[in-house]
C-alpha cells in the first residue's frame, strides 16, 4: 500500500500547483488510503485539505517542510493534537523573528517542540541528501545522529524518493545503509 507523505499544495509557491482540495480528491481517485500535505514553512492549506480529505474518504495527514537555520529542509508530520500545537508554535516562532517571506528553525527548537511530531529526513533539500550529494557519507551519518538526538527511532524515518534521476540509486543505497546502521 502506497501513501504519499510529502505532497505540496499551491500554498508552497513554485513547489506545488494544486489546491489542497484537489490533492485530496485526486488521492481519493487514485485510491490512496491517506495523504500528507507538507507545505513549506506553514500549514496554510491544512484546514481546507483536512475537510476535503475527510469528504473524499481518505485519511488526512498534516505536516510542514521546515526550513532549518543551516538551509536544509526537514519535513515533519503531526501525530497528535499536541503535535499540531507544537508545529504551529515552531512555525510561528520562526516567522516572527525572520524577515518577511523567510523562516528558519534552529535545531534546538526541534528538541523543545518534538512531542507529537514525526520527522522524515527529507528529499533533495534534506540534511542527509545534501551530504550524500557531496559524497560525504560520514557527514550524512553525523546529520542522522543529530536528528536522532531530536527524535527517537519511533518518530524518525529515512525518506527515499524515486524520480529516476542519475544519482538516485547510489543515494538510495547510502540511505538504506544509514537506516540499517542506526536501526531505523
Amino acid at each position: 500500500m502506497y501513501v504519499e507523505l510529502h505532497s505540496r499544495s499551491a500554498f508552497s509557491f513554485l513547489r506545488g500547483s494544486s489546491s489542497p482540495e484537489n490533492l485530496a480528491y485526486i488521492a481519493a481517485e487514485q485510491e490512496l488510503p491517506a495523504l500528507a500535505l507538507c507545505d513549506r514553512d506553514g500549514i496554510f492549506g491544512a484546514p481546507r485539505f483536512y475537510t476535503a480529505a475527510k469528504e473524499a474518504g481518505i485519511r488526512p495527514l498534516v505536516g510542514s517542510e521546515l526550513t532549518m537555520t543551516d538551509g536544509t529542509v526537514l519535513p515533519v508530520l503531526v501525530k497528535s493534537r499536541t503535535g499540531y500545537q507544537n508545529l504551529s508554535r515552531l512555525i510561528s516562532r520562526a516567522k516572527l523573528r525572520s524577515p518577511k517571506n523567510e523562516s528558519a528553525i534552529d535545531w534546538t527548537e526541534l528538541i523543545e517542540f518534538r512531542e507529537g511530531l514525526i520527522c522524515l529526513t527529507g528529499d533533495q533539500e534534506g540534511p542527509l541528501h545534501q551530504a550524500l550529494v557531496s559524497g560525504d557519507f560520514a557527514g550524512a551519518d553525523k546529520r542522522l545522529t543529530n536528528l536522532m538526538r531530536c527524535f527517537d527511532a519511533d518518530h524518525l524515518f529515512i525518506e527515499i524518493q524515486r524520480h529516476h534521476q542519475r544519482d538516485e540509486p547510489w543515494i538510495e543505497r547510502q540511505l538504506l545503509l544509514l537506516a540499517e546502521k542506526h536501526r531505523l
